[in-house]
């Protein structure tokens, strides 16, 4: 298996697919949490990159920062050369920046409005008493209720949780109680941001709970509880899912549930998917649990992962060949297929650089849309779909899909 150690020098792998496999190994296992070392290493790879846009930056978002990485990152941003896509990706990291670290560049901020107002809301929470912060947080379930996720701040209630976690005035059996009485017909925002609030406090015992969530019928909890559960991150997490996994009954259960094996860094994590994975016959669950091993960085796996890219996938869901070429590269594998796999995937990027080119040929000229960062006549926001699409719609992509299997992902 990957160790932190041996994963972290690929992150300046000349190479996107390792490096971003890199970067993602950190950023989806919280790995990243006081380890200093990571930042710079981005920052490396962002001036060796020859197609900066092909740096994940986003999986930085919450990176260690010291002020001499913030101020090299600040200044990417501020470079007119730095393309579109990268300079967002660049105030996301920005915005995650410790208050006090941000101080000696309060002039940059006071012209960032979205930086600026995220520092404000910090601020403001960090000088709340412990009854204000309950009560804010209180006000802001009773705001949200009747809004979609997207008609209301939902990033200030993740910083509301956040500051509940680090004060722990929100008690452990209050989390517990308030989850067991969930009522799924009158759902309520207040159990998301409790999910998250006990993957924050890593409250064990709140483990069968949250795999309980897992196959709920809802836009929100499956991916918040899958969240929670690899913050937790211990043996018993993977002891209570895998038993979970063998009887679910929910629909989506070990679609959730493949989301956490992959991302909890345990020899338990390993052993659970190697004998589950030979017993699944579902393709597209058999596929992320193939993928697990890959993240997991589990030599032992590799035959059971090959033996699938070779007898057929899901390759709509994952590219499971680009996941085991870099799998043996950070481990070390002079694999024999790595060359073959190397050319294939080559020319996969290629065809995916040329379709890229074709579309903004196409739309060269028109308005930004779905999905566009819309810097239009100075009004800087995401555009927002009006057609809200469920979890168990078709997916607008036409993909044939439910939307949770596949964009919604």
């Amino acid at each position: 298996m990957f160790t932190p150690e041996q994963v972290r020098s690929f992150i300046v792998h000349p190479e996107p697919a390792v490096s971003n496999a890199a970067l993602q190994y950190f950023a989806e296992s919280y790995l990243y949490e006081n380890d200093a070392e990571l930042m710079p290493l981005v920052l490396q790879k962002l001036k060796e990159s020859k197609d900066i846009e092909k740096v994940h930056l986003i999986y930085a978002e919450k990176f260690p920062q010291t002020e001499e990485t913030l101020r090299e990152l600040l200044h990417w941003y501020l470079s007119s050369s730095t393309p579109a896509n990268t300079r967002f990706q660049a105030l996301k990291v920005l915005m995650n920046t410790d208050p006090q670290l941000a101080a000696p560049f309060m002039d940059y901020i006071g012209k960032i409005p979205e930086w600026q107002k995220k520092l404000d809301q910090k601020l403001r929470l960090a000088q709340m008493t412990d009854e204000e912060l309950l009560e804010e947080f209180r006000l802001f379930i009773e705001q949200s209720t009747g809004k979609y996720f997207n008609e209301f701040d939902n990033v200030y209630g993740d910083e509301i949780v956040k500051e509940l976690s680090l004060r722990q005035c929100l008690g452990a059996d209050m989390v517990l109680q308030k989850l067991r009485d969930n009522d799924p017909d009158d759902p309520s925002y207040e159990v998301p941001y409790l999910i998250q609030l006990a993957g924050l406090m890593k409250l064990e015992a709140a483990i069968p709970l949250l795999c309980g969530f897992l196959g709920a019928d809802d836009d929100i909890l499956p991916t918040t509880s899958s969240d929670a559960l690899v913050r937790i991150g211990t043996a018993g997490v993977i002891k209570t899912l895998t038993g979970q996994y063998v009887s679910a009954s929910e629909a989506d259960f070990r679609l959730f549930a493949t989301d956490v094996f992959g991302k909890i860094k345990l020899p338990e994590s390993e052993e659970a998917v190697l004998a589950l994975l030979p017993e699944e016959h579902d393709i597209t669950y058999a596929t992320k649990l193939a993928d697990c091993l890959c993240e997991l960085g589990s030599e032992k796996g590799i035959p059971l992962v090959q033996a699938m890219m070779e007898q057929g996938y899901d390759d709509g869901y994952l590219n499971l060949k680009e996941s085991l070429y870099s799998c043996c590269i950070i481990l070390g594998l002079a694999h024999p297929s790595l060359p073959q796999w190397k050319k294939e995937l080559d020319a996969e990027e290629a065809q995916r650089a040329k379709h890229q080119r074709e579309m903004e040929g196409m739309f060269k000229g028109v308005e930004p849309s779905a999905g566009t960062y819309n810097r239009i006549n100075g009004n800087e926001k995401t555009y927002t779909n009006p057609n809200k699409v469920g979890r168990n719609d078709p997916c607008s992509c036409g993909s044939g899909k439910k939307f949770k299997k596949c964009c919604g992902a």
